[in-house]
């Protein structure tokens, strides 16, 4: 004989906690920094370097192994791989206009550069900032194939 149990499901409004790294405004604010800094004039980036660059970014305790391998002092390669929650970001980014994807490129709409202008007038991601005025123009081509073993 079997006995059979009904679950009541229970909605609570008690919020509950995700971590900033789920956050897509979050993301969002890394892929426009990324784009800014890194391409300077042409204000276009790789997808492919973006979603290394905000891997990186959003591991600041590697930093210190991402920057030796990307100044060529060490030909050990950090860990990088693709984060399906920043090409979520992307493809929100693309709905809410503040970059273009075109062949493979990321471009900064002038809503784009709006809130690169409030990160900058708040103060927010400095830190993140610095790390790629460092070594992102470093990321070349061929370092991206290092880093993904010429999968990305």
């Amino acid at each position: 004989m079997t006995v059979e149990q009904k679950i009541k499901p229970v909605i609570s409004d008690k919020p509950y906690p995700i971590s900033i790294e789920m956050r897509p405004l979050w993301r969002i604010s890394l892929i426009i920094i990324s784009i800014v800094v890194v391409s300077g004039d042409k204000k276009y980036l790789d997808l492919k370097k973006v979603n290394i660059l905000v891997w990186m970014l959003i591991r600041k305790n590697k930093w210190e192994d991402y920057e030796e391998y990307l100044l060529g002092r060490t030909d050990d390669i950090p860990l990088v791989s693709v984060d399906t929650a920043t090409y979520k970001a992307v493809e929100f980014s693309i709905v809410k206009e503040l970059v273009k994807l075109e062949n493979g490129r990321l471009t900064i709409t002038k809503s784009g550069e709006d809130l690169f202008s409030i990160l900058i007038e708040n103060n927010i991601m400095i830190e993140e900032m610095d790390f790629l005025k460092q070594v992102g123009k470093k990321l070349s081509d061929k370092k991206v194939k290092g880093l993904t073993g010429g999968k990305i």
